[in-house]
């Protein structure tokens, strides 16, 4: 630490490459302010099972809502953390965050959504960075706060703007999010100024900027990139679902998607790119084609993504640590989505929160921690070291 960009790299102090690999630790954006799991273990063993699995950074969403909590989180969603009793969610917030990092993790908050609530959907009134309820001063006085709060953590590296930006209703507008135009709309102005704000407290924290269409959209970023007063601090990221994509889509045309999509920024070494979300049923091998069932229909998604994921050697964040699900409503629209508790189909750990579910799953995602590149000055080097074996990087993320 600390950490900054390099071409297409995320790398260190000394310029060797950092490959993000981790994890979503989701709940604090949702209904009650708290993520599950401290009902069901303690936040420090969570925190070392994390690393012990080889994972080295998780992601943390939470909600404008959450940060602005003054009333205890009921004890029942602490139950494993006595320690916690009383706290607010933000102070929970902190506690996780401390717990993570004094293992070596990095943390990587990020702003899913300002209600409290599920998120995403574009009837949820929350596809960009203020609503009628949340001003966008809130938003940038909410992440200037979070630099502060963490400023004397380094291992807080990261920043991770906005989740999803999706055409929105904003009053009885509906709001379409655009890059480099239109500038209520316009997230590269919206990304540089909080990029900026942040810089003013925490200088060496990545800023991590999702594309358009749910974080799917990163075509106009070589022609209207994000600029900061900074050099060298800004990340892309997308997303990827299965249903971003054709059923049974040819893994030429996805490959080609992709590239399209953002991964030109990797192979014209613009900037790096980080998968903040991606993930599959992890209750069935068939939908990662390791079973001998006829695959299902994910099968496809996962064959195609894992191929992109390991030639392009992208860094990544799977969604989702979580075995259980929080109480998630969608907001505005009051649907209801899941109640505390509720098995998550996408999650690693067993019930309880302390052991791996399906080990061959981790297994999968084990062997796509290792980069496979290191820090390269010509595309012919870039090209030349996807044939590199393996055991020459560390296994931490960083190369040798």
């Amino acid at each position: 630490m600390p950490l900054s960009t390099s071409g297409r790299f995320i790398v260190d102090a000394h310029g060797k490459r950092v490959r993000l690999a981790g994890v979503n630790w989701y709940g604090f954006h949702e209904d009650l302010g708290v993520a599950p799991g401290l009902d069901r273990t303690d936040r420090r063993a969570l925190a070392r099972l994390i690393a012990g699995l080889g994972f080295n950074s998780v992601r943390l969403p939470f909600s404008l809502w959450m940060t602005e909590q003054t009333t205890p989180v009921p004890d029942q969603y602490l139950a494993a953390n006595p320690d916690l009793a009383g706290a607010t969610p933000m102070q929970a917030f902190d506690a996780c965050v401390q717990a993570l990092t004094d293992e070596g993790l990095i943390v990587i908050p990020n702003c899913h959504i300002l209600d409290p609530g599920w998120c995403c959907s574009e009837d949820d009134g929350n596809g960009l960075w203020y609503n009628h309820r949340w001003p966008a001063e809130k938003f940038f006085a909410a992440w200037q706060d979070m630099a502060t709060r963490y400023q004397a953590n380094p291992l807080v590296a990261a920043m991770d703007i906005m989740n999803e930006p999706r055409q929105t209703r904003v009053g009885w507008r509906v709001l379409t999010p655009t890059w480099g135009s239109r500038p209520k709309t316009d997230l590269v102005a919206m990304y540089t100024a909080v990029g900026n704000l942040i810089h003013q407290v925490s200088p060496h924290v990545l800023i991590i900027c999702e594309g358009l269409s749910y974080a799917a959209d990163l075509t106009n970023v070589a022609r209207h990139p994000v600029q900061l007063e900074r050099p060298g601090q800004v990340v892309y990221s997308l997303h990827d679902y299965p249903w971003f994509h054709p059923g049974g889509q040819p893994r030429q045309a996805y490959l080609s998607q992709m590239h399209r999509n953002g991964g030109y920024l990797l192979t014209d070494q613009i900037a790096p790119i980080w998968i903040g979300e991606f993930g599959n049923d992890t209750r069935s091998l068939a939908n990662f084609g390791l079973a001998p069932s006829p695959p299902a229909g994910a099968a496809t998604w996962w064959g195609n993504f894992q191929a992109w994921l390991t030639d392009y050697d992208v860094d990544w964040c799977w969604w989702a640590l979580n075995p259980t699900q929080p109480k998630g409503t969608i907001p505005v629209a009051n649907r209801h989505r899941s109640n505390w508790g509720d098995p998550e189909p996408w999650g690693l750990l067993t019930p309880d929160w302390r052991n791996v579910a399906n080990p061959p799953v981790l297994d999968l995602l084990a062997s796509l921690i290792p980069p496979r590149l290191g820090v390269s000055p010509s595309l012919e080097a870039y090209f030349t070291i996807l044939c590199l074996p393996e055991q020459e990087f560390f296994r931490t993320g960083q190369s040798a």
